[in-house]
């Protein structure tokens, strides 16, 4: 039996790439080895004032697989990706961001490492196999700095904590807080990766080149994440979280 597969995405004024990424998404699916496999795209929207969710449930009345939940009570990326799992069917979780830093041709291979190959996650990772980002250096080297911090202090066996695109295989949130885990910016994915290493999750990287913001803003700053994500981590390191 084909697995069923959800798309999760967490936006907030992101209306200039949605509709190309939902595309894009709806087009990869359908010309791989899972265009037979029960398929769903969750948008989570936390009220976007550029209007990101009424453009989400306009394109859902052409897009059948799409849901879109526009939480007005909440806003967190953590906490949105946590709903979008709430809100799923699929055995398969797929997530990623709605800017299109994150490619979505190379769902098919991170779907295929959790439902064929035996992987509990499988996560699209800028440093493998001569990563690639489109960025600047100082960038770069920041992000490359702070995952090598991250994943050292916390012995995760992979090399990109903090990417955000991942497949997941559902069943392996069975035993995991998962309240304590989604909440935060970006830092909830490597508190995942954490509880879930020390839980025996058999992770698989596959190269995945990183792409430049081409619309909209940035909701991140790269100083005040970095310093959020390390206290985080070290709140994990020593059992305070």
């Amino acid at each position: 039996m084909n697995p069923r597969i959800s798309v999760i995405i967490p936006t907030y004024c992101e209306a200039p790439n949605l509709p190309r990424l939902v595309s894009r998404i709806v087009g990869s699916v359908a010309e791989s080895d899972l265009r037979g496999n029960e398929f769903e795209i969750i948008v989570v929207d936390d009220n976007s004032p550029d209007g990101t969710g009424k453009l989400g449930l306009s394109l859902a009345r052409e897009h059948p697989e799409m849901k879109v939940i526009i939480r007005t009570d909440e806003r967190g990326l953590g906490t949105a990706v946590l709903k979008g799992i709430g809100a799923s069917i699929g055995d398969i979780l797929v997530v990623m961001d709605a800017d299109l830093t994150h490619e979505p041709a190379l769902i098919p291979q991170l779907v295929g490492h959790v439902a064929n190959n035996g992987a509990d996650i499988a996560l699209g990772s800028r440093f493998v196999n001569g990563f690639e980002m489109e960025s600047s250096l100082h960038h770069i080297w920041g992000s490359k700095a702070l995952n090598t911090f991250i994943r050292v202090l916390l012995q995760i066996p992979a090399r990109d904590v903090t990417g955000g695109f991942f497949a997941l295989r559902r069943g392996a949130l069975d035993d995991l807080d998962v309240n304590s885990i989604f909440r935060g910016y970006g830092d909830y994915f490597f508190a995942l990766l954490y509880r879930g290493g020390k839980r025996g999750w058999k992770m698989k990287e596959v190269a995945c080149e990183y792409r430049a913001r081409r619309e909209g803003l940035s909701k991140t700053s790269f100083l005040k994440a970095g310093f959020s994500y390390g206290v985080r981590a070290l709140k994990l390191r020593v059992n305070l979280e």
